[in-house]
């Protein structure tokens, strides 16, 4: 019998996945114009743009030609400008964030920006470093600042719209390109995404706040993206270093017709369910995957499954479901009880959570004796289906042949079923967590768009 505080397991088919609209960068049909209703983000616009033209005069007279032109058809993205032959194109990158991942990020950077210079023809420049309380606006060839160690001399209190204004001011002068990379889980980064935008810079981020926060948000990042042609970039937001979200968007462009996409999303919860085995508690697997490192400080903020709820919720909108994160419900799997408990006073919360966990390990114990009985695996998936239109994630069986059988350690996998993929999915799998993955796949972004400055 399933555990009362899980409801009903059911045996999940195998299910498959819908496009969403191409997110490819789509050029202004107007004029630009200044409105001095819609305040500070217009003027920085129009001065990104002003001093885009400015700094053709360093190009050849083509290139300015080209560079008028676009200011008049009222693109502000600044990468539309190209220096005369020989002139090497700069790609001006501001961070905000620079912890676990935005550390591993620079150190990616600065190892590989030679070699694309050379592959590539572009150069890879950091203008802009964001902590949370302090920042430093860099000028140019400053890899040396991050290199050798942050530089408190050149700290300043963090200000994140005088960051993106720096970062775009930089492109406009060399005629190169600006992006801006947000490392962190938090909003209010994600607020000022249409802003930078707008202002001509892309953005790339495995923040999954945008893609998952409130949807009338989400639409106007998407608007300003295909308005300025400046690009709005998530891959690292599901699978990490892990290609779905990219992989997705080229089967819809090819004209394929996505039916589900289904996956294990955390790799958390692939570890555990990987190696829990029988005659082995619940709560021992749970607490092993502590002591490796794998759970938030609270347990509860993984087995709960709000982050595959929220990496769930951004497949969705790429494929065209138009839902909020409250619209995809979540078997937690956590005890009702326990949903609201709270750590006695002086002990970790972590380590006595696990220990309340304990008396739950039988329930658990004929969950997974029952998918035994049966030749199946238990897995924590996330789901959406395009024809109901309509997205799940809860604790599913599955049979020991299936691919989400087949994970290993804190694999992720992705299952896309589609016209063209069919009886068989298109499936994906890897290393989904960690530093250096989440870090290579906002880094693949920066590449993709560097690869369009040739």
């Amino acid at each position: 019998m399933a555990a009362p505080y899980l409801s009903r397991l059911s045996t999940v088919p195998r299910s498959t996945w819908s496009p969403a609209p191409s997110l490819s960068a789509l050029a202004l049909s107007k004029p630009l114009s200044i409105d001095r209703s819609r305040g500070r983000t217009s003027s920085w616009r129009a001065a990104a743009c002003a001093a885009m033209l400015a700094s053709a005069h360093a190009c050849s007279r083509a290139t300015a030609q080209r560079a008028s032109r676009a200011v008049r058809s009222g693109s502000s993205s600044a990468g539309l400008t190209t220096c005369a032959a020989g002139d090497v194109p700069t790609f001006h990158v501001g961070l905000v964030g620079y912890g676990l991942v935005g550390q591993e990020l620079v150190k990616q950077m600065i190892k590989e920006g030679p070699k694309l210079e050379e592959k590539i023809g572009v150069r890879l420049e950091i203008a802009a470093v964001s902590r949370s309380q302090v920042m430093a606006l860099l000028p140019s060839n400053s890899f040396s600042f991050l290199a050798d160690g942050w530089d408190e001399s050149k700290e300043e209190p963090a200000d994140l719209e005088k960051l993106g204004q720096h970062v775009v001011k930089a492109a406009s002068s060399s005629g190169g390109r600006a992006l801006i990379v947000d490392n962190t889980a938090s909003d209010s980064p994600v607020e000022l995404y249409e802003a930078w935008i707008l202002a001509g810079a892309d953005v790339a981020t495995p923040n999954k706040r945008a893609g998952s926060g409130p949807f009338p948000r989400y639409e106007k990042i998407m608007a300003a993206s295909q308005k300025t042609g400046a690009r709005f970039l998530y891959e690292a937001t599901v699978g990490a270093g892990l290609p779905v979200v990219g992989p997705l968007q080229a089967l819809v462009r090819a004209g394929d017709e996505i039916e589900t996409v289904e996956g294990i999303f955390s790799g958390t919860l692939s570890f555990i369910f990987n190696s829990w085995k029988p005659g082995v508690k619940f709560s021992e697997v749970v607490k092993e995957a502590k002591e490796k490192g794998f759970t938030e400080p609270d347990p509860r903020d993984d087995l709960g499954g709000t982050d595959v709820q929220r990496k769930v919720t951004i497949l969705a909108r790429e494929l065209g479901l138009q839902i909020e994160l409250d619209d995809v419900p979540v078997k937690s799997l956590v005890p009702e009880k326990l949903q609201d408990w709270e750590a006695p006073g002086g002990q970790k919360l972590a380590d006595a959570f696990i220990q309340e966990l304990e008396a739950y390990d039988e329930e658990m114990e004929k969950l997974l004796d029952e998918a035994e009985k049966a030749n199946e695996v238990l897995r924590f998936v996330g789901a959406v289906d395009v024809k109901s239109k309509s997205a799940s994630v809860k604790l599913g069986r599955y049979p020991k042949d299936h691919p989400f059988a087949s994970t290993q350690f804190a694999d992720n996998i992705c299952a896309v079923s589609s016209k063209w993929y069919t009886p068989r999915p298109l499936v994906v799998q890897g290393p989904g967590a960690g530093a250096a993955v989440t870090a290579a796949g906002v880094f693949s972004n920066i590449m993709e768009v560097m690869n369009g400055m040739r």
